[in-house]
């Protein structure tokens, strides 16, 4: 992409082209590419981290990793993208989704609530290492349990970024109120009485 500034881009947009850009280990280039081939692979990945080929107009071929999209607020229509270059042998940092599987013993036998405290995580690694997604079994999760930074699964070639002590998932006890829901029927159907001085 050789134009840059906000006219260019508004025009680009208007051709069903975003707006993009790379950066990396050889500096920085602007891209354009296709919306609907960029709504395709977003369908496709689902979300999950994906080492990305860009092919441009001569045949060469870039390997990448998303690394940040922006959308249009009112239409929801991708408005930029960064792309980051990958290279064999240099650790990349990514942010990486949580999946949760299993339904927690809290939940089950107890009424409570799975809350997704995180639901992406910062991964550092080789791109050869590079996950999906991180897969949280929270089957055995009871009433107050926890799931912190520091007990994500270990795998192989990926060290977690952040504080150790940060929580991932919790199960939360369920919403108590004094008054049962009949209750407090009973007083909302209780008429006002009027006293006068």
């Amino acid at each position: 992409r050789e134009g840059k500034g906000r006219g260019n881009s508004r025009r680009l947009r208007a051709q069903g082209i975003i707006p993009a850009v790379i950066y990396g280990q050889s500096g920085s280039q602007s891209l354009a590419v296709s919306e609907s081939d960029f709504q395709v692979l977003m369908r496709e990945i689902g979300g999950s981290a994906a080492i990305v080929t860009l092919e441009n107009d001569k045949g060469g071929k870039t390997a990448s990793l998303i690394q940040s999209t922006q959308r249009n607020p009112r239409n929801d229509r991708f408005e930029h993208i960064d792309f980051l270059e990958l290279t064999a042998g240099h650790e990349i940092t990514a942010h990486i989704p949580v999946h949760t599987h299993g339904t927690p013993v809290g939940v089950k036998t107890g009424g409570g609530t799975l809350e997704v405290a995180l639901h992406e995580v910062e991964i550092k690694c080789l791109p050869k290492d590079l996950p999906e997604q991180i897969d949280l079994d929270v089957s055995k999760l009871e009433i107050g349990d926890m799931i912190h930074m520091s007990a994500l699964p270990a795998l192989e070639g990926v060290s977690y970024e952040g504080d150790p002590d940060t929580v991932v998932v919790m199960c939360s006890a369920p919403n108590v109120t004094d008054e049962s829901p009949e209750e407090e029927a009973e007083e909302a159907e209780e008429p006002e009485t009027k006293t006068e001085e």
